[in-house]
């Protein structure tokens, strides 16, 4: 997963977060259709806040796959 482009792998992580409050320093962010892409993972945020940028989640430890899309129970055999 650590392979993937920093928004593709926040899109996938469980803990991803977007907000339109944009920091004035964007040369440490990732902004994305407007918004600012940040890790909301309980161990960094109350931290970090908004300043975890996503490019950090490549080598993330913390990183939770969300579910994959799928079916839902109804129909599997």
């Amino acid at each position: 997963m650590s392979d993937l482009q920093p928004e593709a792998r926040h899109r996938a992580c469980w803990y991803s977060r977007r907000t339109a409050d944009i920091p004035s320093d964007l040369g440490s962010h990732t902004i994305e259709d407007g918004e600012l892409l940040f890790c909301a993972h309980p161990m960094w945020f109350p931290v970090v806040g908004y300043q975890f940028d996503v490019r950090n989640c490549a080598a993330c430890d913390y990183f939770k796959a969300t579910r994959p899309p799928g079916p839902g129970p109804i129909g599997r055999a």
